[in-house]
């Protein structure tokens, strides 16, 4: 994987995503990555609320699904967030956890913003002959 192309994604996450498509032919790393946007765009709102509603058990599952997800495309600094959130929530202190939940929504959109800029370079580099 060209360092240059990462966008504050982990360079290891990324080479495990792109030895599993050595060709790109397969295109897997932008699939991966695109689905990971689209689940951003999914799963946001639903954390939004069900922090809003109090509701740890949704908590827990949302943070759950994002900590592995985002782990999968390199956004770990998410992951680890997500791994917190989701240690309280199971544990029922969404009290404790509002801090971390607003730092998660923090993570989530720096996350997007590097996905989307991995998937911008990837473009640019496929359309250059």
């Amino acid at each position: 994987m060209n360092a240059t192309l990462h966008c504050d994604l982990d360079d290891e996450a990324l080479a495990r995503l792109a030895d599993l498509d050595p060709t790109g032919q397969g295109r897997l790393l932008k699939r991966l990555l695109a689905a990971f946007d689209k689940s951003l765009d999914r799963m946001v709102p639903q954390l939004e609320q069900a922090r809003d509603a109090a509701d740890a058990s949704a908590v827990h599952l949302v943070a759950h699904t994002l900590k592995s997800s985002s782990a999968t495309v390199g956004a770990m600094a998410l992951s680890q967030r997500c791994a917190m959130v989701e240690d309280l929530a199971r544990q029922n202190r969404l009290g404790e956890a509002a801090g971390g939940l607003q730092q998660l929504l923090l993570e989530a959109d720096a996350a997007r913003d590097a996905v989307r800029c991995l998937l911008e370079k990837l473009e640019a580099s496929a359309s250059v002959p």
